[in-house]
């Protein structure tokens, strides 16, 4: 596992400093009173880590490329892959992207460009731009052209379970027998200009909707949070802080792992994606139905019995709404013992940051399982009421034995992710 999210200095890029943040629940959001996850963008940082990128093609890259490059270097490094060597040459390079903020900037430039006016150096360079920066591939281009790989890449966008769902099918093409190692990044990039707009003017939707009267339905009781840390499963809870960031996992079967010596974190053993029964595009399902057929459906996969979890990653962001939605979720999937599960969050750490929310929750996880600790959720000083289960407040880890754990994550319109982990 590598990551490109903030931290210390502006960058938390390996599995130990990762699990410093989540062990710990240290947020790295705050700058200058605004909550925000920033994370450093020097070409430096990519150029050590790749030297034999030209510094003139780096020029041309976006700060998610960059992101996506510092985390794919630390996750190859970790597992002890060559891709110079040609380790990768057959692997899957997979990407999951949700925020879309990047993407419009060489669109605009490039309208913006007065044909009488341009010179062909400046029109090369827009055009360039554009290929690299303005589609939604533009993590995973960059990474397979720097790996070589002949195998399969693509990217899929859906949501906050961007990642989740990329895992799930990088699992199944590994069961399947195409092939023995994928590389999966969750990758997203947001305008802080942008979000701070947007914010208030949901600030401002609030105020005129209390002149009239109104009541607030499911997605606008959520909120941007921008002077305030975000604290799931807190009775305090604000709303979320968003984040920037790049989250990239290893995948390899079993006997692959095998034949090189690499023990690895956790056994991914299944992923399911489900929905909903509802006719809305944003309303939340309280009951999180869509959350539990998927809970289920991975269980019932990997031959697992309810009785047998001992351990939840949750899907709360920061919005109060999701605490009664959790709960609901729990009680359904684990009836008496929900009270005292331990489900637990690490977002405060870094922000909520979209396309690579799934493989927070699974590094996060496979940590847990590897050390036997729980991590608390990061923010979370007092539980909400609402919160019928047990989620781990403070600042510092649970010693328990964690064999099976599961992993959630659910997007606008309640399009939910469960993934099933397993100790090695």
């Amino acid at each position: 596992m590598g990551f490109a999210l903030p931290g210390p200095g502006g960058l938390c890029a390996t599995p130990g400093e990762f699990w410093h943040a989540i062990s710990t629940g240290t947020s790295y959001v705050e700058n200058d009173g605004v909550f925000f996850g920033t994370v450093r963008t020097e070409v430096s940082d990519v150029k050590a880590r790749f030297p034999e990128l030209p510094k003139r093609a780096l020029n041309y890259y976006s700060p998610v490329q960059f992101y996506g490059l510092i985390s794919l270097s630390e996750a190859c490094t970790d597992a002890g892959l060559d891709f110079r060597a040609g380790d990768l040459r057959e692997a899957a390079v997979l990407a999951a992207r949700d925020g879309g903020d990047c993407w419009s900037t060489p669109y605009l430039d490039i309208m913006n460009a007065k044909r009488d006016q341009v010179t062909k150096e400046e029109i090369n360079e827009l055009g360039t731009r554009l290929a690299l920066n303005g589609l939604p591939m533009d993590v995973a281009s960059v990474q397979v052209s720097v790996v070589g790989s002949t195998g399969p890449s693509f990217t899929v966008s859906n949501g906050c379970t961007s990642s989740a769902v990329v895992l799930g099918l990088a699992h199944r093409m590994i069961a399947n027998g195409e092939l023995d190692v994928a590389v999966v990044t969750g990758a997203d990039c947001f305008g802080i200009d942008f979000i701070q707009h947007y914010a208030g003017l949901i600030d401002r939707y609030n105020e005129l909707n209390a002149l009239e009267g109104g009541t607030l339905d499911a997605m606008e009781d959520s909120a941007l949070a921008m002077t305030q840390l975000m604290r799931p499963y807190d009775k305090t809870s604000p709303g979320s802080n968003m984040g920037n960031g790049s989250i990239t996992l290893v995948l390899e079967s079993r006997e692959h792992a095998e034949r090189r010596g690499a023990p690895g974190y956790a056994r991914m053993t299944a992923q399911s994606t489900r929905r909903s029964p509802q006719r809305s595009v944003f309303a939340i399902d309280r009951q999180g139905a869509g959350m539990v057929l998927a809970a289920r459906q991975a269980m019932a996969a990997a031959g697992i019995d309810a009785e047998q979890i001992d351990y939840v990653n949750g899907g709360a962001e920061g919005d109060p709404v999701f605490h009664e939605t959790e709960s609901n979720i729990m009680h359904s999937l684990f009836g008496d013992r929900a009270s005292s599960m331990p489900v637990t969050v690490q977002e405060a750490c870094f922000g909520h940051h979209g396309g690579p929310l799934g493989n927070l929750g699974v590094a996060a996880s496979a940590l847990m399982l590897q050390r036997d600790e729980v991590c608390p959720t990061a923010g979370c000083r007092e539980p909400a009421d609402e919160c019928d289960f047990d989620p781990v407040p403070g600042t510092a880890v649970r010693p328990m034995r964690v064999d099976h754990a599961l992993s959630l994550n659910y997007t606008v319109g309640m399009v939910s992710s469960a993934i099933l982990l397993t100790k090695v």
